[in-house]
């Protein structure tokens, strides 16, 4: 098996996992398994990231970079998702919201 470039899997990631709507998680070795490599490096982790975001699709690591996320990114604006909310009063900076504790 000959190993598959961070373009290809992301599209292959795109064409299987597009119509999700919670999005899908993977391990380091679903990835290996999946890429036919041994190993990869952060590198390949963002060249996935980039190519899916050109379709509105994050593709993120926890901290051990064990387990990887492709979760769909939203276009809602903090301050428009507040104000629905009904929390105007929170505008300010965290500075000030602090400090009001």
């Amino acid at each position: 098996m000959s190993m598959v470039s961070s373009k290809d899997f992301a599209n292959w990631l795109k064409l299987q996992f597009d119509q999700l709507e919670t999005g899908v998680s993977l391990t380091r070795e679903d990835i290996n398994q999946l890429t036919g490599r041994q190993g990869f490096s952060l590198v390949f982790i963002n060249d996935i990231h980039y190519e899916l975001m050109q379709h509105g699709i994050a593709f993120v690591t926890d901290t051990y970079r064990q387990h990887f996320y492709m979760v769909k990114v939203q276009d809602n604006p903090w301050r428009d998702e507040l104000e629905n909310a009904g929390h105007q009063q929170t505008f300010s900076n965290i500075i000030s919201i602090n400090m009001s504790r």
